[in-house]
């Protein structure tokens, strides 16, 4: 039952990243071979607004955060704490970094390029607030295998690659949001693998080039699928362990440890596009079985900072190789924020941290919400947040985090409070 004077609202927005000329070469960067984009979508209830927002970057740090959230705020009236802000985790892209990291030489190119991405946020949350008008909310599961376990044992111990045997999440989480005459708004996709064939990957002339990379192909597909109006937003899952089955660049372990790295170069574009294809089109095929609810969703909102083990984290990824002996150091305890909200009778469980696979499952598990999402790289990133199991072998996981063993399973564990402290509502639409 719908309370007065309530109604559900939502609006949705995109626009690309336009680098300026004089950017190039950026990062190690010197070309483009598709726009980034920024993706922003607006939710009302009545009581108080919800943005998600999407932006084809690996990682998204404090300061940029902020300035987000202020965008947010200023255009679309979304409080700092209704905010969620997602790195769709392309590779594929430079990093717009903090000031106090970034070498003089190149601090004029980060400030052009940090404008560039905010102009974006700004373009693509004015078209969410003037698009903002009745909407309504579905949820869907699917299907889709284009990603695969990435450590594999070696000789010289765990390292990154593809086991088919390994543990994976294959569901396809989808949100629909749609118009009061069936057209969607927006598909939000949560979907467990990393979105980075062309990662490392050069040009056959040498050139690394920017892309949205899976991500991006996937959102792009929906979209065209759907037409003018429709937004696609890529929210990554689980998929700290996680990697896309088909990659540009292979890397194995020869008899000795060492690294044996080859290219596919300008090929792998091709290879994003096939998996693009592939989870776009599971994920319009669950989109179309879905039904929008006509009650009002309510959106809840939960804040939480977990106290979790420490450890020291390596000096650099160059020092990182197979190892059957590794020293995690402990380092006291820190905090890793999670953030919960629901749509309807959907729930988005949000990290910093990469989750692998067997976290994810488990949350999903143990969560009272049939339909749940878990979402990491969200408000800030924090690397891994890897699972027991991988402290126990020893992977590139484990070994790349500031996490020590325990805290992944102390995360998912009160995650799973906090959405068993929204189940009350489960069945009141008002509230």
């Amino acid at each position: 039952m719908t309370a007065p004077g309530r109604s559900f609202t939502a609006g949705a927005g995109k626009a690309a990243v336009e680098l300026p000329f004089s950017l190039l070469p950026v990062d190690g960067f010197s070309s483009v071979h598709d726009p980034l984009q920024v993706r922003v979508l607006v939710l009302d209830d009545g009581e108080a607004p919800l943005a998600i927002a999407v932006i084809d970057q690996t990682s998204i740090f404090d300061d940029q955060l902020a300035r987000t959230r202020k965008i947010l705020r200023q255009t679309c009236g979304v409080p700092p704490d209704r905010c969620l802000i997602v790195a769709s985790h392309t590779f594929s892209a430079p990093h717009v970094l903090p000031p106090d990291r970034v070498p003089e030489a190149e601090r004029k190119k980060n400030e052009l390029l940090a404008a560039a991405v905010d102009t974006a946020v700004a373009r693509a949350a004015h078209d969410a607030a003037r698009t903002r008008g009745p909407a309504r909310t579905g949820f869907g599961r699917g299907i889709c295998r284009v990603g695969v376990q990435r450590d594999v044992p070696t000789p010289h111990g765990w390292w990154l690659g593809a086991d088919d045997a390994g543990p994976t999440d294959d569901s396809v989480g989808v949100l629909r949001i749609d118009r009061p005459d069936g057209r969607p708004v927006a598909i939000l996709v949560n979907h467990a693998v990393q979105p980075s064939v062309m990662n490392g990957s050069v040009t056959r002339s040498g050139e690394r080039r920017i892309t949205a990379d899976l991500a991006g192909a996937t959102a792009e597909r929906i979209e065209r699928r759907y037409g003018d109006g429709t937004v696609a937003l890529f929210l990554i899952g689980a998929a700290g362990d996680q990697a896309p089955y088909l990659t540009a660049v292979r890397t194995t372990v020869t008899d000795d440890g060492a690294l044996l790295r080859t290219d596919v170069h300008d090929d792998g574009f091709a290879l994003v596009e096939l998996l693009g294809e592939r989870l776009a089109d599971e994920a319009v095929r669950v989109a179309e079985r879905i039904r929008a609810t006509a009650a009002v969703p309510p959106l809840r909102v939960l804040h939480d900072r977990v106290k979790v083990p420490a450890q020291v984290p390596p000096a650099g990824l160059h020092a990182l190789h197979p190892t059957k002996e590794y020293d995690f150091t402990p380092a006291g305890d820190t905090d890793a924020p999670i953030v919960v909200a629901r749509v309807g009778d959907a729930v988005l469980a949000c990290v910093q941290a990469e989750l692998n696979a067997g976290t994810g499952l488990d949350i999903r598990a143990a969560s009272p919400f049939p339909a749940t999402c878990v979402v990491t790289m969200t408000n800030g990133a924090a690397k891994y947040l890897a699972d027991a199991m991988s402290y126990d072998r020893i992977t590139y996981e484990a070994m790349n985090s500031r996490y020590a063993r325990g805290a992944a399973e102390r995360v998912a564990e009160r995650i799973s409070e906090l959405l068993r402290s929204l189940r009350p509502w489960a069945s009141d639409a008002d509230g």
